[in-house]
């Protein structure tokens, strides 16, 4: 008779110790999905939280006279590891129509000015992404924004000003631009300022506009720091690097990826144990299959010695003890599968809940989660069959017999 078939009809003969070898199989395979699941999901919110985490290089000019230019901002652009840039320009202009906000009597220029700083993203890089500066209505300056200005909301009152107005500048070799109002804000410190403070420095008088009016509006004044970000923090150094060789001693460069530091270490912490966990369920899966097979492989002794003594090879009896597991772990596979979906979401809450990630993290059941479970159970199958039939493997037929009938 073939040994595949003497395996199933052992199975089928020996329910109980079938059944039993099946439960054990569903924990252990269950332990090790449930780990992979959640392996799985840390990887894929890690490779996610990269793009998000803010990981930048900032490059600011050492001296006022030697801005970074335009040029610059584009070829550290145009770098592989870059995203995108946030370029920072600030300079004075006059308004043409309008008035600024002071309480001095100076008839100094810089009186009757107000101070200018452009962004291409200021939900990223400014004031109001650190939340140091409130918007009270409206929107900041975005990428895809246009000749748009946000101005304090002191500023707006004292000249009129609504959201959808437009204002003017011009400068002193007279240059103009006229943009929209998009954004109002507050400081929260307007009110401790002293009066002899000129217009240019107050914080009523700080507008800021979007690149594409600022650029018109002086060309060539270039930018005092721009900031480049990239979706691979692990490769901040090298990108430091490259924009040194760039802007040369121009820029002090700097790096940041505090952000991503901080979302990413409730992650590790995660990816540590249950990476223990898996490992703890790898050899407590294979000590307990290894101890209920030697077992069963103790009173089944004698049969392998008869089979043996009757010219079945070895290797023979090793395949019909590795069919009969791996037959009954393929059905715990298939039902710790069932399983694993089913306790996806509850995996999810129970993370959220004893981890505080500050990002999404989504457990569910990928093919690549099964395939790596039949891997780690199929060592544990073989593992387990050749440490029960060590004893039958190494004895002579001979002497089993005779210690059986003994």
């Amino acid at each position: 008779m073939p040994f595949y078939k003497r395996g199933f009809l052992y199975l089928m003969r020996k329910r109980g110790k079938s059944v039993l070898l099946l439960l054990i199989f569903l924990f252990v395979n269950s332990m090790i999905l449930s780990t992979n699941m959640i392996l799985h999901a840390t990887e894929s919110t890690e490779a996610a939280m990269q793009e998000k985490a803010g990981a930048k290089v900032v490059c600011e000019i050492s001296d006022t006279a030697n801005p970074i230019t335009d040029k610059e901002a584009e070829m550290i652009k145009n770098l592989a590891e870059v995203t995108s840039i946030n370029r920072m320009g600030q300079q004075s202009a006059y308004l043409t129509d309008l008035a600024p906000v002071t309480a001095s009597a100076s008839t100094e220029p810089d009186n009757l000015k107000v101070s200018l700083l452009s962004f291409d993203d200021m939900d990223t890089d400014s004031p109001f992404a650190d939340q140091s500066y409130r918007l009270t209505d409206g929107e900041l300056v975005k990428p895809e924004t246009k000749y748009g200005a946000v101005i304090n909301a002191g500023f707006a009152e004292y000249n009129g000003l609504q959201i959808g107005d437009t204002l003017s500048f011009e400068t002193e070799n007279g240059k103009a631009v006229t943009v929209e109002v998009i954004g109002e804000y507050l400081t929260g410190n307007e009110s401790q300022q002293e009066n002899n403070t000129l217009a240019v420095y107050r914080m009523e008088n700080q507008i800021y506009i979007d690149n594409t009016a600022y650029l018109e509006l002086f060309d060539g004044s270039g930018f005092y720091k721009v900031s480049a970000y990239t979706g691979q923090p692990e490769l901040l150094d090298p990108l430091a690097e490259s924009i040194q060789g760039i802007l040369q001693d121009k820029a002090d460069i700097t790096t940041s990826d505090v952000l991503y530091q901080q979302m990413k270490a409730p992650l590790t912490q995660i990816t540590r144990v249950v990476s223990l966990m898996r490992l703890l369920t790898f050899f407590a899966g294979t000590v307990i299959v290894s101890l209920l097979l030697c077992m069963w492989m103790r009173s089944r002794q004698k049969e392998m010695a008869v089979f043996i003594s009757l010219g079945e090879q070895k290797a023979t009896i090793f395949l019909q003890a590795l069919l009969e597991a791996a037959a009954v772990f393929l059905i715990a596979l298939l039902c710790s599968c069932g399983l694993g979906s089913l306790a996806a979401g509850s995996l999810t809450e129970l993370l959220l809940s004893s981890v505080e990630t500050g990002v999404s993290l989504q457990v569910s059941l990928q093919f690549t989660d099964i395939a790596l479970l039949l891997g780690i159970g199929s060592g544990v199958v073989v593992i387990a069959v050749l440490l029960s039939l060590l004893p039958v493997i190494r004895a002579n037929p001979k002497d089993i017999l005779s210690r059986m009938e003994g």
